[in-house]
């Protein structure tokens, strides 16, 4: 299932933030910015999505 789906640009902004479940305001925070931190580490050749565990 579908939990949300986050796009940024290559600076880290967010471009586009849909959440399809309740989470709170601060935990989406954190969300957003794990996965900016494991996105922008990738090499380039690497694929981009990812599968969360919450």
């Amino acid at each position: 299932m579908i939990k949300a789906i986050l796009i940024f640009n290559n600076h880290g902004k967010p471009r586009l933030i849909r959440f399809y479940e309740y989470f709170a305001e601060d935990v989406q925070q954190q969300i957003i910015r794990e996965t900016f931190h494991l996105v922008s580490k990738r090499d380039d050749n690497v694929c981009n999505f990812l599968e969360g565990g919450r």
